[in-house]
């Protein structure tokens, strides 16, 4: 089953959230809600998206640790397809989280950024029951890992994408995503986990030549590198 793109919006104002969604929907398999997005528009703007594009799956990066029951409720009752919990919640938090996904038909990601003993952790998550399992740490920590390393000694004990492969090798049902920094240049390495979800965003929006507007590349831009990203997924 070839791997599914998501368009991660973690930046920029209310309105480029919606035009960008509107823009691109046809074009991506799922739309994610950041996390700064959530905290600064809520719900709200997950429903309008919904709303008017009914057809797109929507991830709510939540990032649940309390509250798993009514946190996860409204976010499906507001359109999410998908809804993300962390790695480090209790797992009696988990187990509800994965309850009411069934009920609305949805799906728990959980994220495994930070997680000691990732294996081990690895394991237990998955046999609560989620569906997917994210390193989103990605590339870009991966840049930061060589570029330590070469200065001061690396900070990460373990490179990003080892990450991803510990987390591949515990898993009996979940499904790998994984993202942040990722493009056509590097996709081929990320291809070679076998994720169920890329998750990709300024290797799709973000136009260098203007280093102060994160939303600029144009929509042919955009669309693409998604073309080029997509023929490399399967």
């Amino acid at each position: 089953m070839a791997a599914q793109l998501q368009l991660v919006f973690d930046h920029g104002k209310r309105h480029e959230l919606i035009r960008g969604a509107d823009q691109m929907a046809d074009y991506v398999d799922i739309i994610e809600i950041g996390y700064p997005e959530l905290i600064t528009f809520g719900l709200d703007v997950v429903k309008e998206i919904h709303d008017a594009h009914p057809n797109v799956k929507l991830c709510v990066d939540a990032k649940v640790f309390h509250g798993g029951s009514g946190v996860t409720r409204r976010c499906f009752e507001a359109g999410a397809s998908i809804v993300t919990v962390l790695g480090s919640a209790p797992n009696p938090v988990i187990q509800q989280m994965v309850r009411h996904a069934r009920e609305y038909d949805g799906a728990i990601m959980c994220d495994m950024d930070g997680i000691k003993r990732i294996g081990k952790r690895t394991a237990e998550v998955d046999a609560l029951g989620v569906n997917y399992m994210s390193v989103s740490s990605g590339f870009l920590m991966e840049h930061e890992y060589d570029l330590n390393k070469r200065r001061h000694g690396s900070i990460f004990q373990v490179r990003p994408l080892e990450l991803a492969s510990a987390v591949k090798r515990n898993l009996l049902h979940a499904r790998l995503a994984i993202g942040t920094g990722i493009n056509e240049e590097n996709i081929d390495m990320v291809m070679k986990l076998d994720p169920a979800i890329v998750m990709v965003g300024r290797g799709i929006y973000y136009d260098p030549n203007s280093p102060n507007e994160y939303h600029t590349a144009s929509i042919e831009t955009r669309v693409a590198r998604i073309d080029a990203l997509k023929a490399r997924m399967g």
